[in-house]
């Protein structure tokens, strides 16, 4: 019988993670701000609350994050029918996706707990029997970092991010300062669906080449997306990514604190929590959720998000804070 258990990570720095067992779920990062244990995303203080929350909230999300038009794709010839959770898609990988079961802990120490889950041959309409493990880490030099890996006996896409939403103690993310190494973002629809197109984010309300405070970008937004009530849910393509450079930095001026976003995914999806609602509020955390390319199971031109037999998926996510 698969019961809720939470573990905890900590250094020598006064940093603590808590790590739940159902969905591999982030439930909290305190971070001393003034030296001070402060809260950086958002998240319920009753951990039960997780079993019925609907908003992802630090969560594992997986077999392939973000949607998929149409929840149908075709690969090797054969066409596949997904559940559809999200309209006519399929969102973050079905309506029983990796976020909404228990995990198993494969082992856990002070400062890591390795995860794993087994996920069959058609599963939400997925071809391959799929074995994935999730391992969190968190160092002396207050690095969260997440390593995702999988394997499949059959042909399938492979998509896993984190779902944390970030507020590095404020009451919301509007006060914000949020850069991102991106110098193009995936054009969507309506429907926060890939059209196939790659724009430039130059003289946009997409470019974050430099520090930009998320409240002020959405009020002077000019793009029809962005000048309602939905705020940002897009893609952004990181330039080249690398392990000594930043793909995003999120930071507080008020508290002074700053995280910096490393990974070897291709793409950041932006979204800045518009759709939050009671017991939670809009705006409240910003997601910066590292994945592949959105949809790309149907965009050739995008990069491959398909595992073979005899391959491993790995990639990886570090949150790193620090004082500024």
């Amino acid at each position: 019988m698969n019961q809720l258990h939470s573990y905890i990570l900590s250094n020598e720095q006064g940093m603590r993670v808590e790590i739940l067992n159902y969905g591999a779920r982030v439930k909290s990062i305190l971070f001393p701000v003034n030296d001070t244990p402060t809260e950086m995303t958002v998240g319920y203080a009753d951990s039960s609350r997780y079993l019925t929350d609907t908003y992802y909230l630090g969560a594992t999300c997986g077999r392939v994050a973000n949607r998929i038009s149409g929840a149908s794709f075709e690969l090797e010839g054969e066409q596949y029918l997904l559940n559809k959770n999200d309209g006519e898609n399929c969102l973050h990988g079905g309506a029983d996706n990796f976020s909404l079961r228990f995990w198993q802990v494969q082992s856990s120490t002070a400062n890591e707990v390795i995860l794993s889950l087994s996920s069959e041959d058609g599963d939400q309409g997925f071809p391959g029997k799929v074995e994935m493990q999730i391992r969190y880490h968190l160092s002396h030099d207050n690095k969260l970092t997440m390593s995702f890996s999988a394997t499949t006996n059959k042909a399938t896409p492979i998509n896993a991010t984190n779902h944390c939403y970030f507020n590095l103690g404020e009451q919301n993310c509007l006060p914000l300062t949020l850069q991102i190494n991106a110098a193009s973002y995936l054009e969507r629809d309506n429907n926060s669906l890939p059209t196939g197109r790659v724009l430039s984010v130059k003289n946009s309300d997409f470019c974050f080449d430099q520090p930009v405070i998320i409240g002020q970008r959405l009020q002077s937004a000019q793009h029809p997306q962005l000048t309602g009530p939905t705020g940002f849910d897009h893609c952004f393509v990181i330039n080249q990514p690398q392990a000594n450079k930043a793909a995003a930095v999120l930071s507080s001026l008020r508290n002074k604190v700053k995280m910096s976003l490393y990974t070897d995914q291709a793409s950041i999806q932006l979204y800045t929590g518009a759709f939050l609602a009671a017991p939670l509020s809009p705006d409240q955390g910003v997601c910066l959720e590292a994945q592949n390319y959105s949809d790309a199971v149907n965009f050739p031109d995008f990069e491959n998000s398909i595992l073979k037999p005899g391959e491993v998926y790995n990639k990886y996510i570090s949150y790193h804070f620090e004082n500024i």
